[in-house]
């Protein structure tokens, strides 16, 4: 077998393939040798036919299966003599077969990208840490009111700000229910902040009753696109109007919602709460700046295919996470296509900083990450390790700790200015 490997793209391979006659002539002589073992041919008993009966009969499927069976081997042997991997499925094109039985072909297919980190290290950066506000605290502690709000039934007419609690659909114009449109037992606020939210402005002055018709005539720029321009009919059945009550912030509320005794506790607590979040977030922020600034100073091209494998995830994320929402996909991929690019640039370097700096994950390390995680989830170790039984887990497990290791070798070994915002 030839082999012949040639760039046809940045991330790109060629793989020109010719296989000698007698591997041909071998691999036709086993699918002949199949057919004849499984063919039923009329007069002969399985495995009797003729040889010649066989191969006239079958000429068209004989070809198709050896030109198959002798490019999968052959291309899987290529790849193992050149020791390359392919990072996408192979498109494999100009296969010609002659009359000397010898065979070639050509593959096209991705590889990853040959990556010099010639600089990783000494960048300067700043970590902007923000400091917490009253005002900040006073918003989280609004919150948690909403979040503990109790809805009083009210025997009046929905007023801006009360909840209903209704069933609905949507109907033609002929009055029929839409299929798949029927909610049933939704709190819906009336009189919402969002100037688009033309159902729950349509709510406000409803009181309880069945089968209320609205009509909103959605305007041909309404941000969801599949309501531009439509008018749509919903019946309402109104099950009961309830107003919002927020508890008072005082001693007993405090204890309710957290560990505090008082008010001046909670506030504390809440101050400490969100400044720990916002030291999170410095640090996420300052690790991206730094990947950014290794990709800067040290360009490589990327595989369409991993890629493309990135922007489907987060498209599939994000259909899972608004599953009741329209999406543009074409205008999605547009959107987040410089962050996949960023993340698969991101993967590459650590796994090239990985091997640079031999950054390895220890049994010890698993055992740490597993002790950390049993400590925020007030568990045992041994409850833990159950979510790790697989090899796929595990090793999801090992890469969590191995970029951890790379992101604290970064922030050691770069200089990073702390500043308040």
């Amino acid at each position: 077998m030839k082999v012949e490997i040639s760039k046809s793209g940045p991330c790109e391979r060629t793989m020109s393939v010719t296989v000698e006659p007698e591997t041909v002539q071998d691999h036709r002589e086993k699918v002949i040798s199949g057919l004849r073992r499984e063919a039923k041919i009329k007069g002969f008993r399985p495995g009797k036919a003729p040889r010649t009966l066989i191969v006239k009969r079958f000429a068209d499927s004989i070809k198709e299966e050896l030109l198959q069976n002798v490019v999968t081997d052959s291309f899987q042997k290529a790849l193992e003599q050149e020791n390359l991997m392919p990072l996408s499925r192979p498109v494999v094109e100009k296969v010609d077969l002659g009359q000397d039985d010898e065979l070639s072909f050509k593959a096209r297919f991705e590889v990853s990208p040959e990556i010099n980190l010639a600089r990783y290290k000494k960048f300067r950066t700043e970590k902007k840490v923000h400091q917490v506000t009253d005002e900040e605290v006073e918003g989280a502690i609004d919150t948690l009111r909403e979040q503990h709000a109790h809805f009083i039934p009210k025997n009046q007419a929905a007023e801006k700000g009360d909840y209903l609690l209704i069933d609905f659909c949507l109907l033609d114009e002929n009055g029929e229910v839409l299929p798949d449109t029927e909610r049933p037992n939704q709190l819906v606020m009336a009189g919402h902040d969002d100037p688009d939210a033309l159902f729950s402005h349509a709510l406000v002055g409803k009181a309880e009753g069945e089968n209320q018709i609205i009509e909103i005539d959605f305007p041909a720029d309404y941000p969801d696109e599949p309501l531009r321009g439509r008018k749509v009919i919903y019946r309402v059945n109104v099950k009961g109007v309830r107003e919002k009550a927020l508890p008072e912030i005082d001693d007993h509320f405090a204890s309710q919602v957290s560990r505090a005794g008082d008010v001046a506790g909670l506030k504390e607590l809440v101050r400490e709460n969100i400044k720990k979040e916002m030291e999170r977030r410095a640090e996420r922020e300052t690790e991206e700046e730094l990947f950014r600034l290794i990709i800067e100073s040290n360009p490589f091209d990327i595989p369409n295919a991993l890629v493309e494998h990135t922007l489907e995830r987060q498209l599939n994320n994000y259909k899972n996470q608004h599953q009741n929402q329209s999406i543009d996909e074409k205008r999605f991929r547009e959107i987040i296509q410089p962050s996949a690019e960023f993340l698969v640039r991101r993967e590459y370097i650590i796994h090239e900083i990985v091997r640079k700096e031999q950054l390895t994950v220890t049994d010890d390390d698993l055992k740490a990450k597993i002790e950390e995680f049993a400590a925020q989830l007030g568990s045992t170790e041994q409850e833990v390790r159950k979510d790790f039984r697989t090899r796929e887990a595990m090793n999801n497990l090992r890469s969590l700790v191995q970029e951890e290791k790379v992101v604290r070798f970064l922030l050691d070994n770069n200089d990073i200015k702390r500043v308040e915002e």
